[in-house]
């Protein structure tokens, strides 16, 4: 029998000299067939400071992709999934200031995500955050 992917996470995230934490992550390890079809998925959004809305904006990412990564069709593959969870969730984003008369009221994050999925990791990466990777040390 082969033997079953398993990760160990740690998150801390901080707000540094800034006010409020705009920060958001998380981290889903499904059960069962979804482990095997799915893989591993752990994500980090950093809202865009100049933004009103940029909590809101990170929580939404992270929290939408988890979601919506692990709903979409077990046939699909990693990068399928992954293009089409994005597109919604970027269009969800955009009109949600679709209305507001000024610019700092929109819905604007990073995000960086991993999908690790029986030998392979799946980098997702869209703004300025940064993923790394260490080894030994």
């Amino acid at each position: 029998m082969a033997a079953q992917l398993q990760v160990t996470v740690g998150q801390f995230s901080d707000a540094g000299s800034k006010p409020t934490n705009q920060d958001y992550c998380g981290v889903q390890v499904p059960d069962d067939n979804l482990l095997t079809t799915k893989g591993i998925a752990i994500a980090i959004a950093d809202g865009i400071s100049s933004s009103e809305h940029s909590k809101e904006a990170s929580h939404a990412c992270v929290m939408g992709f988890l979601a919506d990564y692990f709903s979409t069709p077990e046939t699909w593959s990693v990068k399928k999934s992954v293009q089409q969870v994005l597109t919604a969730l970027n269009s969800w984003l955009y009109n949600q200031g679709k209305n507001e008369r000024n610019r700092h009221k929109g819905h604007v994050s990073t995000l960086s995500a991993l999908i690790l999925k029986s030998a392979t990791c799946h980098v997702i990466h869209i703004g300025d955050s940064r993923i790394y990777q260490l080894r030994e040390g």
